[in-house]
């Protein structure tokens, strides 16, 4: 569990995908139409998630692929100026599905290298662009110095030291190795805006009710808050996504929420790596 500010039982972390035009080339859509979507990320959702941010004086986490960081660069430096977190999160949005293991860590090599040229910081933490993680992923992220990892479902609200998979019987078991020295804050396809509100021809619906969404992230927040004391809630947005005018409203409207709880600490997930309290693991990294 978290070791929380006095007066604070429950956190949230808000934390942003700024994926610009990276999303749509590792989709292999690289016409003017889908970069146009992309531009609106960083050119017009990011400006209004940072006053927004502002106005309620929220620290949050963002995802930015090297693509993003180097095509958009200043935009990206004022997020971490404005004193936001910046993790890693691809160089291309790349698809990390049957990747060999030599391209992987060559892809997270270069992703820090982007964050420092850029930054001018190391990242500390994690998300996988696209696709699953692979076998190597956790083993190759605490190799390059990764603390914490926001990929997976493995809970809801508790952060957790991922296990090692030493092999999988489909008529007996499987059998779990050694913990990573890598803390899993657990997102969910529930607390995100893409999957609920992004149109993608031929694969995604989306065009939900921001009603819906915003019951949605309520209820999971006051369940939280409920049975998890010392849990995180991770929400994940896509500037492009929730950017759009009345998604804004509903983020406005759910932020205020969260805002009036007392109890509820609404920070970044190196500040929440930075609160853990559980064991840890076994393993000391090595970063290259």
């Amino acid at each position: 569990m978290l070791t929380l500010p006095e007066g604070k039982t429950f956190g949230l972390a808000i934390t942003v995908d700024m994926d610009g035009h990276a999303v749509w080339l590792a989709k292999g859509k690289d016409d003017p139409s889908y970069l146009a979507r992309g531009e609106y990320g960083p050119e017009v959702g990011v400006p209004r998630l940072l006053d927004l941010f502002d106005r309620y004086n929220l620290r949050t986490s963002w995802g930015i692929p090297g693509h993003t960081l180097l095509t958009w660069p200043e935009r990206s430096r004022e997020v971490a100026d404005r004193g936001h977190e910046i993790f890693a999160h691809g160089v291309y949005h790349e698809n990390l599905l049957d990747m060999p293991r030599g391209r992987e860590d060559e892809l997270l090599a270069r992703q820090i290298e982007q964050h420092l040229e850029v930054i001018g910081t190391r990242p500390r933490g994690y998300r996988v662009p696209s696709g699953p993680l692979t076998e190597h992923t956790y083993e190759l992220l605490e190799a390059h110095g990764f603390e914490w990892s926001s990929s997976t479902s493995g809970r809801d609200f508790e952060p957790y030291y991922p296990r090692a998979i030493v092999s999988i019987d489909r008529e007996d078991r499987t059998v779990f190795g050694r913990e990573y020295n890598l803390l899993e804050f657990s997102v969910s396809w529930y607390l995100e805006d893409w999957m609920a509100f992004e149109f993608v021809a031929g694969s995604l619906q989306g065009l939900s009710s921001t009603q819906v969404v915003f019951d949605r992230w309520k209820d999971s927040l006051d369940w939280g808050m409920k049975h998890c004391p010392g849990g995180v809630m991770v929400l994940v947005l896509h500037p492009q996504c929730i950017g759009r005018p009345h998604h804004m409203l509903m983020l406005e409207r759910f932020i205020d929420y969260c805002a009036g709880l007392d109890s509820l600490w609404i920070t970044g997930l190196n500040d929440a790596y930075d609160a853990w309290s559980g064991k840890p693991a076994v393993f000391s990294p090595n970063p290259q």
